[in-house]
Order: structure tokens, then sequence, then C-alpha cells
């Protein structure tokens, strides 16, 4: 069997390297992949074939030509544009939901409404077009908010603010800096509440819904909170798109999963399958996320919903996952979900993400990821990392005369597993320590940098 996996980040880089160990796939193809797949493929018995081809009819015609069996588009840029509504129209087997479906993720207004219709669990808020009203409703308010941008914003759109300063500072990045250009138009304000924070996933093929009963314990802030230097530095503790995880997450039970499912899941998907009269009513193949907190009152909450798996959640996900992801995939298009009952190892993961930190530019510094960072810095130690760790890639390119460099903010994860959750975070901390990034304008000193926190 032959797999195509469209992406080129992590997220991506780890589903290719997952089709590529079931004993059914004699190929993945990763489009347009990237340039540090060729590194981890040293004594793996599948290739991974990379290629720059990012045209969806390009896409099709190769699948065509080339008898792919299955395509699954891991990223949600991809899905709210319409390459699997291509794909199908031709006929061609894809993991991920049509465009018309992807509103869940990039309208929060509109799932916000779909929640609270079903009677789920969300934190008060109210929708915006105006900044000026908007700032009206946090100067009313006696809570503290956060401030989310309407549309996809890579995982940075909500900003969280202590008070009405930052509100205000928030709506004007958003709505009037557009910093998140068309996907700021309106803003969804709401209130924040503290707690644990919990990933959750379920495959849907339509009809069934496979939930995976495996938190992950995502950390999306930028900094550790005892780094107040940086906190400071870039005016508050800012969202990204995920600066590490680990799983099984501590709060793993059995009770806990069946209520998640119970109060949250099965509400969704019975909305998602049969409420036409909410605009809904979808043959939705594919992954569902589900952002939740748990507050210390155990009142469970839905922040965000994805219609596609989390980066950096699903590269441990992978590691966990014994089952055979081309039997879960051809299941979600073949509408058997039933038939499938996910198989995890006893072994702990901490992914720690490599990020772009200060560097210097050509006039002034980089503050690094997730302000302005440089590009462009030698990735070095790749050859010190111990066997049996994972490394996916995400913001490098090859240079010609330098090697593998750095091309996004964040650069590639480190994924260790362990009997013990200590003993995975003692590894992954390790072998991240093996690498550095050259930033060239500044004696190549290491510019690299990554939270100290992840699993603690």
């Amino acid at each position: 069997m032959k797999v195509l996996v469209y992406g080129s980040g992590g997220r991506d880089h780890s589903l290719a390297d997952k089709y590529g160990d079931s004993q059914y796939v004699e190929k993945v193809y990763f489009f347009p992949g990237n340039a540090g797949v060729p590194y981890t493929l040293k004594g793996k018995r599948k290739l991974i074939e990379c290629m720059d081809i990012r045209d969806f009819n390009e896409v099709t015609k190769f699948c065509l030509e080339n008898n792919v069996d299955l395509v699954d588009i891991g990223s949600e840029n991809p899905l709210e544009e319409g390459l699997v509504n291509i794909l199908n129209e031709n006929g061609i087997r894809t993991i991920g939901p049509k465009k018309e479906y992807v509103r869940l993720e990039s309208d929060r207004a509109f799932t916000d409404n779909i929640l609270k219709e079903i009677g789920i669990g969300k934190p008060e808020y109210r929708v915006f077009d105006n900044p000026e009203e908007a700032k009206k409703y946090v100067r009313n308010i006696g809570y503290q908010v956060f401030v989310k941008a309407n549309g996809l914003a890579a995982g940075k759109g909500a900003i969280g603010c202590d008070d009405v300063i930052q509100a205000e500072n928030a709506i004007d990045k958003i709505m009037v800096e557009k910093i998140f250009g068309k996907s700021g138009d309106k803003v969804v304000i709401e209130e924040r509440k503290y707690g644990t924070e919990i990933s959750f996933y379920v495959y849907l093929d339509g009809e069934h819904a496979l939930p995976l009963k495996m938190f992950v314990q995502d950390y999306k802030q930028a900094f550790d909170e005892n780094d107040e230097k940086s906190i400071a530095e870039f005016g508050g503790n800012l969202n990204t798109g995920g600066t590490g995880c680990y799983a099984p997450h501590k709060l793993v039970t059995p009770w806990l999963v069946n209520r998640i499912i119970k109060e949250i899941v099965n509400p969704t998907v019975n909305a998602i399958y049969n409420r036409g009269d909410l605009g809904l009513g979808w043959n939705y193949k594919g992954v569902l996320y589900f952002g939740l907190n748990l507050d210390p009152y155990n009142q469970l909450d839905v922040f965000e919903i994805n219609v596609r798996h989390g980066d950096p959640e699903w590269e441990v996900l992978s590691r966990k996952l014994s089952t055979d992801l081309f039997e879960i995939g051809m299941a979600v298009w073949e509408g058997n979900l039933d038939q499938i009952h996910p198989v995890w190892n006893n072994q702990y993961y901490v992914d720690i993400v490599a990020m772009e930190g200060r560097s210097k530019a050509n006039k002034g510094w980089n503050k690094g990821y997730p302000g302005r960072y440089g590009k462009g810095h030698v990735v070095e130690g790749l050859d010190n990392i111990e066997k049996g760790i994972a490394i996916y890639f995400s913001g490098v390119r090859e240079d010609s005369e330098r090697g593998l460099v750095t091309d996004g903010g964040r650069v590639l994860h480190i994924i260790a597993g362990d009997a013990t959750l200590e003993g995975a975070r003692e590894k992954a901390y390790r072998n991240i320590e093996y690498l550095s990034l050259l930033d060239h304008n500044n004696n190549n000193k290491n510019c690299l940098r990554y939270r100290k926190t992840i699993g603690a």
C-alpha cells in the first residue's frame, strides 16, 4: 500500500513516520515534506520520500498516476483550502474533513455558539466585530479574559489578559493592527479560567466515533512561569503553537475518560452528524481535537475544537500508539471505526520543542519565537542524539553550503520514551542539550531556546 501525507511540520513528519511503521505500507510520500526528514531515516526499513509538490491539482495527478491508496492531511490550511474536496472528487481516499467542515476550527464564534446550544461547558464569552465595543465590554466585566482571534492563527490567536489594559492592547493587536490578518476581523472575548489543560482526540468516519482514550498535557505558553525576564520582555506569557507536551497525562483515569466521552464527545459528534438545524449534519471523516480545561471544582470546559491533530501532541501520541495507523486510516474512510480498538504501549513520552531564541539581526536583535526570530542558523549536534530518541522537524531547510539550517520559529521536536515520566523527561532534556543553533551573526553562539519544565 502507498500513503501520501500532505504537510511539512513536525506533526506531519510524525504522521509519515508512523505510516512508515505499518505492516501494510510499502511507500510513504511526504508532500512537500521538510529538509529534516533525511536526517531521521538512518536504519529505518521504510523510505519516506519527500517531494516539493504543493499545487492541489498536481497532488491529485500524482495520486492517480502512482496508485496512492490513502492521503492524510495533517494541517488546517490545506483542509480549509479544499484539498480533501479535490481529492474526493477524483475518487482518492482521504483522512481529513472537507473545507466546509473546517469551520469548526476556523470560526470560533460558530463553534462556541453550537457548544452553548447543545449544553456543553464553555467559559462565558461574547463575540465582537467592532474593537471599540470589545474594549467597552472588557472595561465593564469583572474578570480576567482571553482575547481570541475568530479565525485560524497557527495556534497563537488566543491572548491571555490579566487586566483591562492588556485586554485593550490585545484587541488592538488583533482587530486594528491585524497581526493575524482577516482572522482578526472578529474577536471572541472569553472568561479566563484556570485549571489543568487536557488535549483529547477522536477519529470520525461519518457514522461512528473512536475516542483515543489517552490524554496529552500540552504546553501552549512560550515561557516557563519563573522566566520573569522573558515574560516581561514579551509583554506577557504569549500563547504559541505549542512548546512541548507529555503523555499519558497525570490525570488519566477511566472515570475522567468516560466523563469526557459522555459530557463532551458524544453530544458534539451527534450534533456534527445530525444537527442540520445548527448548520451541521455532516459526513465528517477525520480527526477532532478537543482543547479542554478541568478546573479545581471538576468543571469541564471546552476551550477550542480543531479539525486535525495537535502539534506537538500528535508527536507523542504517535509514539504511544501501538495500533497500526493504516488500519485506523482505512477504517475512517470505509466507515468501520467501530471495529478498531486502539492499543497503547506502557511507556511515557515527553516532547520538547527546540525554538529560535534571541539572535543577532542585521540591525539590532531578534527576540526569538514567538516574536521576531532569525533564520538560517545551522542545526548542529544531530549526530549526538542517542538511539531510540525521535526527532521530528518543523522549521528547517537545506542550505547547499552549510547543511541543515533553521527556517521557522519552532525548529524541531525531541521525543523520548521511558517506563516513567521522570525517565522520559531526563532523556529528552539530556538529548536536547546536544543540539545547537549557530548564530552566524554572533560568532556562532547557540541561540536555541526551550522550556525547562515540560512534564515537571
